[in-house]
């Protein structure tokens, strides 16, 4: 972690966190993801410094992209090995498919009337 003796903690670890991300997922220099994670938590604290700020834990974000990958991993009869693997009722897994389903062919529809 590179602190920096000026930056409140939670500036920090999100400069940190930042740099990390980028050199972990995108192969970004360590210097050029240093310089941008302290970039960021200047920004924010210019941006949003001395206001009370909540942050959601995006739970409905992850729980489409579960549904999205049960989806894609099913083949049809593999209902329970999927609930086992996501820790969900099987009958859950069933409701999971029939609503992608829907979803996916709602998609490919053309509407009869614009919108």
């Amino acid at each position: 972690m590179t602190v920096n003796a000026e930056m409140p903690e939670l500036l920090n670890e999100i400069a940190d966190k930042t740099a990390r991300i980028l050199r972990e997922r995108v192969g970004t220099d360590k210097d050029l993801a240093a310089h941008v994670g302290a970039e960021l938590a200047r920004n924010l604290a210019e941006t949003w410094g001395g206001q009370t700020v909540y942050i959601p834990q995006g739970i409905g974000m992850y729980i489409h992209e579960r549904d999205e990958q049960i989806f894609a991993e099913f083949n049809g009869t593999n209902h329970a090995e999927l609930a086992r693997k996501y820790k969900i009722s099987m009958q859950w897994v069933y409701s999971i498919v029939k609503k992608m389903r829907a979803a996916k062919f709602e998609q490919m529809q053309p509407s009869l009337f614009e919108d």
